[in-house]
């Protein structure tokens, strides 16, 4: 065999030092910036590995933000079986890993991290310094270095003792921050409700995947799954139902069996703080005006007709809007939102208002046509900005910011006969959650300066594959064409969402979750100039290690 030309020797040797170590190069979502050593010993935590961190960390004035320190102290202690003591970072000699805070790191957000990784002089102490924003960062810090790690670092069950935890092969640093500040997954328990268990489950996912933002679907037409003391029929009788169509709209078919479930106001705030120990906000969505029947089921004075049903209904087809012109309705959701603002902290409450199927709802009420003359309003979508607004200023008067669908802007979305509105008429306070129709509507009211996140159906809907392949959801942009840097920012980012009218339990969720969620996590998170399909499944077959050990289904021939 031919000894090599000194040209083509330099270049295989240049090509092997710009490889990157295998340990940085399978994170999920895709970090910003990765660079590896040509050489040098490896990273690795041992039993003498002890963790420090900057006063910062330790003692802010919001409790929230020590509970970050909290949690990765925890984590690591869990996933590597090591002691991990802490010291002070002065203190620390021998392998280490030390948080430190760099307000410099702000210019990227609250989220922004580093990560610098080597050995000390004698090539035997592993020295891991991560530099941080806000305690906030330390989430997505403490996950890309969990995804380094070996797997089992994720399975409770090993034995963590014969496990050599190796960070990387050769030292490496790394810079990161997200694309977005809101990356959001939505879960729909109203259809099927899974429990505690679940939504804890995929709390620690979302966490991984470094999304921040559960927005929880906890009522519709067929089910009520938050405790409201108050109104105590919305989950003895809402949130029941006798049977339930399955397969597929108007199939005829049945499931024949009774479904049912909530959620206590202990329960949820047991949730709720599990997942701001996480670094996750919950953003709880009560939907009206349409989607309505468990609550009118409940509680029939808030209903328009007597057309409309009497139970839960056991089709998904069924929609049923609340009486507008009614003021025991507002007066009996403002009892509602009490009870839910006590439960959940976050700033911002889901008001859904979608698909309220005006000429099946509202038209031609005599309640209705009298309520338009005396208001001087010309159509139904008039009629629903007027809700829509007592809402948003009922929840301003309550500290709180209202976050509606964007049929909320007055345009009829579904050809359903509400006509158009002046959407300009919108509450200004109200955020706007684009999900269907032309984007115009939505590109308006955020040049208007209304906020939005971009959930767009076309390719975050995680139901039915043929329709939203992981190629296509992998091939979302979020970002809404020909806007202002001031208009861009009012982009808060992105949401995913799983809808649940074909899935009964939790293994059908997590089909339909993945691996299309791991994917609205890198577009969310990941610069859109970086995203590379073929890159990503290649770390997905990474990932996927981690998806078996927590014994999730999902849809292996999506990952091709």
């Amino acid at each position: 065999m031919p000894f090599p030309s000194l040209p083509a020797l330099l270049a295989a040797c240049a090509a092997l030092a710009a490889l990157p170590a295998a340990a940085q190069d399978q994170i999920i979502p895709k970090p910003v910036e990765i660079s590896v050593a040509a050489d040098g010993g490896p990273v690795v935590l041992d039993m003498t590995t002890r963790l420090g961190f900057d006063s910062a960390f330790l003692t802010p004035a919001d409790k929230a933000d020590k509970a970050a320190a909290r949690y990765v102290v925890r984590y690591l202690r869990a996933g590597t079986g090591l002691p991990l003591n802490t010291a002070k970072p002065g203190a620390l000699s021998g392998s280490s890993i030390v948080f430190r805070h760099d307000s410099s790191l702000a210019v990227h957000g609250s989220e922004a991290y580093a990560v610098k990784a080597g050995t000390a002089q004698d090539g035997k102490a592993s020295r891991i310094e991560i530099r941080a924003a806000s305690p906030k960062a330390l989430y997505p810090a403490v996950h890309s270095l969990a995804q380094m790690l070996p797997p089992a670092f994720f399975d409770p069950k090993a034995d963590k003792t014969k496990t050599a935890w190796k960070l990387a092969d050769r030292p490496f640093s790394l810079l990161d921050y997200p694309r977005f500040g809101w990356r959001s997954l939505m879960i729909d328990e109203a259809r099927y409700f899974f429990g505690m268990e679940t939504i804890k489950a995929i709390l620690d996912q979302m966490a991984l995947l470094k999304l921040n933002v559960l927005h929880w679907h906890l009522t519709d037409d067929v089910g009520w799954r938050i405790e409201i003391k108050k109104y105590p029929r919305l989950t003895t009788i809402g949130g029941k139902r006798r049977n339930t169509e399955i397969e597929t709209w108007k199939s005829g078919k049945y499931s024949g069996k009774p479904h049912e479930g909530f959620y206590t106001q202990k329960q949820l705030r047991e949730i709720v703080a599990y997942a701001a120990e996480r670094g996750i906000m919950i953003v709880p969505e009560i939907d009206v005006p349409g989607h309505s029947a468990a609550l009118c089921a409940s509680y029939p004075e808030l209903r328009l007709t007597l057309k409309q049903p009497k139970e839960v209904p056991i089709c998904f087809g069924q929609n049923t809007a609340l009486d507008p012109t009614n003021e025991k309705v507002y007066a009996v959701l403002s009892d509602i939102l009490d009870e839910v603002i006590a439960v959940f902290p976050s700033p911002y409450i889901h008001m859904g208002g979608d698909e309220v199927r005006h000429k099946e709802c509202w038209q031609g009420e005599p309640a209705i046509d009298a309520f338009m003359k005396k208001h001087g309003y010309k159509n139904l979508n008039e009629v629903q900005i007027h809700f829509t607004n007592r809402l948003s200023r009922m929840l301003a008067s309550k500290g709180r910011r209202m976050m509606g669908w964007n049929e909320i802007l007055g345009h009829d979305v579904h050809g359903d006969g509400g006509g158009k509105a002046d959407s300009g008429s919108l509450a200004s306070n109200t955020v706007v959650n684009y999900w269907y129709g032309h984007a115009a509507p939505t590109v308006q009211a955020l040049r208007r300066g209304h906020p939005v996140v971009n959930s767009s159906s076309a390719f975050t809907y995680m139901t039915n594959y043929g329709k939203v392949s992981l190629r296509k959801a992998y091939s979302f942009n979020p970002d809404f064409p020909d806007l202002t840097e001031k208009e861009r920012a009012r982009q808060l980012g992105m949401g995913c969402h799983a809808w649940t009218e074909w899935v009964p339990d939790p293994a059908q969720l997590y089909y339909q979750l993945y691996p299309r969620v791991v994917a609205h996590a890198e577009t969310a998170w990941s610069p859109k100039e970086a995203k590379d399909y073929g890159d990503f499944l290649r770390r997905l077959s990474c990932f996927r290690k981690i998806l078996d050990i927590w014994n999730i289904p999902y849809a292996a021939e999506e990952i091709k």
